[in-house]
């Protein structure tokens, strides 16, 4: 049988997704971002296993404080050929001009580097599930293997920095998981409410009227509660002004000027709350929110928020005792400032998409069919803001990475026994200009630091450029 020639057949439909992933495949700089990033978060999963030691170990004797990197060997010093990697023991000495600790290989011992090593005096846990102790490198006791030196303490810098990833990483997708479900919120309300004033009181005038209404349970009460609300204000300016008078000295120009207050915020409240309607409109209480918060420099915000939290302040929730001078406490108060101070811009093109939306053709035939809100904001408006907000969530990470490294970087953020990237360097920039000439090895976290916000950046552009149907190759 003979088969017949078929003309050229039209090339298969690919789905949205599809066509985004050929396209970001076609990013080398974000292709090189996302290994980047997967050998970084990898490595914080695993920072137990890919450690040498634990992050807070260090030994007195003998002393291993601002230790340099230790020099791993590869040839056999006898005969010159290659052999297993190995260290010598170090003899620390005085340096006599600079007076700062100096160590010196003593070629007589050395240790071999061993692979898949056990340490079960410091065991560690995956996940906060699995608890093992063996550990990717090691040397045998008492050899000492320190890959990237040691601090002032003589701790192990290599492993500090393998566990100040978990919290550096970590710390930016929270932060700006916060920053993005306040701006998709807020943004969404803004946008899909933003001419639909409402109202927060009922005139004094028409409370009979709300609270005469038969089957409006819910309607006299908001009505009761609105007066009660405005007289409790009235009443508590009114006590403020007369406990101004009675501890100051005889009637003054300041006593005038705060009765003249006081009577004109009574007189405001009593014509303009009570014998009107309050009305609002949330778009336009929630643009002006974050207009004030775009005023204002974000760094010198978030030093200021961080800063007015005290350190030994306690407060009970649900039953139990919140201390924020606990380190892990102040970990989630980091996530939740870096969080809060984020999510203006996002909320402002979230608005934008919403408006536009809310004026399509679907949009409206919901509405026609009696769609709740709720149903038409998550069904219809949201999923078109999906574009965007991936994008948005890819550059806010690096953000909020600074964000947390300048904070701790300043004193105000992390703090022991917690590591981060940011401490690590507060932790060299204490040792003066010795951290760049004596001791380089130090200013290590801050070269990860760079690593990680510029493949969070190229990852960033991979997908903004892979979702945009006008840079499509």
């Amino acid at each position: 049988m003979v088969k017949t020639a078929t003309p050229n057949q039209p090339p298969k439909s690919r789905s949205r997704s599809q066509i985004v992933w050929q396209q970001f495949l076609k990013h080398p700089l974000a292709i090189w971002g996302l290994r980047i990033l997967a050998l970084l978060y990898t490595i914080a999963i695993f920072a137990g296993f890919f450690s040498v030691y634990n992050p807070n170990f260090y030994e007195t004797f003998p002393p291993t404080n601002n230790h340099p990197p230790s020099k791993v060997h590869w040839r056999d010093p006898e005969t010159g050929s290659l052999s297993r990697p190995f260290v010598y023991s170090t003899r620390r000495t005085l340096d006599e001009l600079t007076f700062q600790p100096k160590y010196i290989e003593d070629t007589t011992q050395k240790y071999f580097v061993r692979f898949f090593v056990r340490t079960p005096e410091q065991p560690y846990t995956i996940l906060r599930v699995i608890r093992t102790d063996v550990r990717l490198l090691g040397v045998e006791k008492p050899g000492r293997l320190f890959l990237m030196g040691t601090d002032n303490f003589g701790r192990d810098l290599w492993s500090r920095i393998v566990y100040g990833s978990q919290v550096s990483l970590t710390i930016g997708i929270l932060a700006s998981m916060v920053s993005f479900i306040l701006g998709l919120i807020l943004g969404g309300v803004a946008g899909y409410y933003s001419g639909r004033p409402s109202t927060l009181s009922v005139p004094l005038a028409r409370f009979a009227e709300y609270s005469g209404k038969q089957g409006s349970t819910k309607t006299s009460i908001f009505a009761l509660a609105s007066v009660v609300f405005w007289l409790a204000v009235i009443v508590g300016i009114a006590v403020l002004v007369v406990q101004f008078w009675s501890v100051s000295k005889g009637l003054t120009l300041t006593d005038l000027i705060i009765a003249a207050l006081g009577a004109w915020s009574i007189y405001g409240i009593v014509r303009g709350h009570i014998l009107q309607p309050i009305r609002f409109d949330l778009d336009d209480i929630i643009m002006r929110s974050v207009e004030i918060q775009s005023a204002i420099p974000g760094l010198f915000l978030l030093i200021t928020l961080s800063a007015i939290i005290p350190q030994d302040a306690r407060i009970q929730f649900l039953g139990t005792t919140v201390n924020f001078g606990d380190p892990l406490v102040k970990f989630y108060t980091i996530v939740f400032l870096l969080g809060f101070i984020g999510w203006g811009g996002l909320a402002r093109i979230v608005r934008g998409t919403v408006l536009s939306v809310r004026e399509q053709d679907y949009t409206v035939a919901a509405q026609s069919l009696g769609a709740s809100d709720w149903r038409i904001i998550s069904q219809h408006i949201l999923p078109a803001t999906s574009t965007y907000i991936i994008i948005s969530l890819s550059l806010a990470i690096p953000g909020a990475i600074l964000g947390e490294s300048g904070l701790s970087f300043l004193g105000l953020g992390i703090r022991e026994p917690y590591v981060s990237w940011g401490l690590l360097l507060q932790a060299a920039q204490e040792g003066g200009f010795a951290s760049f000439v004596d001791r380089p090895w130090v200013l290590a976290p801050g070269f990860f630091i760079v690593v990680a916000v510029v493949a969070w950046n190229f990852l960033g552009d991979g997908l903004r450029d892979a979702f945009d149907p006008r840079k499509r190759q």
